[in-house]
C-alpha cells in the first residue's frame, strides 16, 4: 500500500514538474517577443491576436521582473482597446508595484485625456525610478502642461547630480517651453556641465538654444534635429547643407560648422569639408579641443597632401585629441 501511495505521489510530482517546465519554456519564448519589442524603441508590431493568447498568470512576471500583463497592455492600448489595456495594467500594478512602469504607461495614456490623472501617475513613476529618463520626461511634460514650474525645478534638483544628459536636456527644453524670459540660470547650469564630454555636440546645441532664446527655438531646433536625422540616415550631403545653413544663426557656431565638415567628409566632398574645418581653425582660437585640426589633417592625408595633413595631425596629437596618435604613427612617423 505504501509503495502504491509513493508511486502515485511521485507520478503526480513528476507530472506537475513536466507541466510547470513546459509552461515556463513556452512563456520564455513568448517573453522573448515581448521584451524584444519593448526594448526596440517601443515597437509593437507583433499581431495582437497572438499577444492576447500569451500566458500572464503562471508565470505572471517576466525574467526581468516586469509583469507580463504590462507588456501585453501596451498592444491593446495601441490598438485603441483601452478597457482591456487598462485592465491588464492594473493587474500588472498588483503584481509588481515597485518599478514604476505601470505608472509610466498610465501617465502616457492619460496625458491627452485627464491632466490630473496624468500628473498623479507621472509623479509616481518619476519618484519610483528617478534615474529613468523616460519617467522624468513624461513627468516634466505633465508639469509643463499644468504650469507647475516650481515643482519642475524641485524635481530636477533631486536628480541633477546623477548627471544624466537626457534628463538635463528634457529639463532645459521644458523650462524654455514654460518660461524663456530669464535664461541666466540655465546658462549658468550649462556652463557647469563640462562632465558631459561624451555628449559634447549635444551640449553645445543646448547652449546655443539657451543663448538664442525661445523666439527662435522651434525653427532652429527643428533644423538641428533634421540635420542629425539625415546624418543618421546616411543622407550626408543634405545633412551638411543644413548644418552649414544653421551655423550662421549663432555667433558661437563652430560646432555646427564642424558637423557640416564631418558630413561633407563622409559624403566624399573633400573641398567642402576642407573649407568647413579651415573656417573653424582660422576663426575660433579658444576651442577646448583640436577636432577641426584632426579632421582637416584627415582631409589632406586622404588627398595625399602628407605635409599639410601631418602638420594638423601633429597639432591634434599635441592636444591629445582622440585618434590622433594612431593616425600620426600610421601616416606621419
Amino acid at each position: 500500500m505504501k509503495n502504491k501511495f509513493f508511486f502515485i505521489s511521485s507520478l503526480i510530482v513528476l507530472l506537475a514538474s513536466v507541466i510547470i517546465n513546459y509552461k515556463l519554456n513556452e512563456s520564455f519564448k513568448e517573453q522573448s517577443v515581448l521584451i524584444l519589442e519593448f526594448n526596440n524603441s517601443g515597437s509593437l508590431n507583433y499581431p495582437i491576436e497572438m499577444v492576447e493568447k500569451f500566458e500572464d498568470v503562471f508565470p505572471n512576471l517576466s525574467s526581468t521582473a516586469v509583469p507580463i500583463s504590462l507588456f501585453k497592455a501596451r498592444y491593446f492600448l495601441k490598438a485603441k482597446q483601452p478597457v482591456e489595456g487598462l485592465k491588464l495594467l492594473y493587474k500588472a500594478e498588483s503584481e509588481n508595484p515597485y518599478i514604476g512602469l505601470v505608472d509610466f504607461e498610465l501617465a502616457k495614456f492619460y496625458f491627452h485625456r485627464n491632466k490630473d490623472s496624468a500628473y498623479k501617475y507621472a509623479k509616481r513613476a518619476h519618484f519610483k525610478l528617478p534615474r529613468n529618463d523616460y519617467h522624468s520626461k513624461i513627468y516634466f511634460k505633465v508639469l509643463a502642461n499644468k504650469g507647475k514650474e516650481n515643482e519642475l525645478d524641485s524635481a530636477f534638483n533631486i536628480i541633477k547630480n546623477a548627471k544624466r544628459f537626457d534628463q538635463w536636456k528634457d529639463y532645459i527644453f521644458t523650462k524654455l517651453e514654460m518660461n524663456n524670459s530669464n535664461r541666466d540660470k540655465l546658462k549658468e547650469l550649462l556652463n557647469n556641465a563640462d562632465f558631459f564630454k561624451d555628449r559634447e555636440d549635444e551640449l553645445y546645441t543646448l547652449k546655443t538654444l539657451v543663448n538664442i532664446g525661445y523666439e527662435s527655438l522651434g525653427e532652429f531646433q527643428s533644423k538641428i534635429l533634421k540635420a542629425e536625422t539625415l546624418f543618421d540616415q546616411n543622407r550626408l550631403l543634405e545633412s551638411a547643407v543644413i548644418y552649414d545653413e544653421i551655423s550662421n544663426s549663432d555667433p558661437t557656431r563652430y560646432k555646427l560648422k564642424e558637423n557640416a565638415g564631418i558630413a561633407y567628409l563622409k559624403a566624399g566632398m573633400s573641398k567642402s569639408s576642407e573649407n568647413s574645418f579651415k573656417y573653424v581653425v582660422e576663426n575660433f582660437f579658444d576651442r577646448k579641443d583640436s577636432k577641426s585640426e584632426f579632421y582637416l589633417g584627415i582631409v589632406y592625408l586622404e588627398n595625399e597632401f602628407k605635409k599639410e595633413g601631418c602638420f594638423y595631425i601633429k597639432i591634434a596629437l599635441k592636444n591629445n585629441y582622440s585618434g590622433s596618435r594612431q593616425v600620426w604613427e600610421k601616416f606621419c612617423n
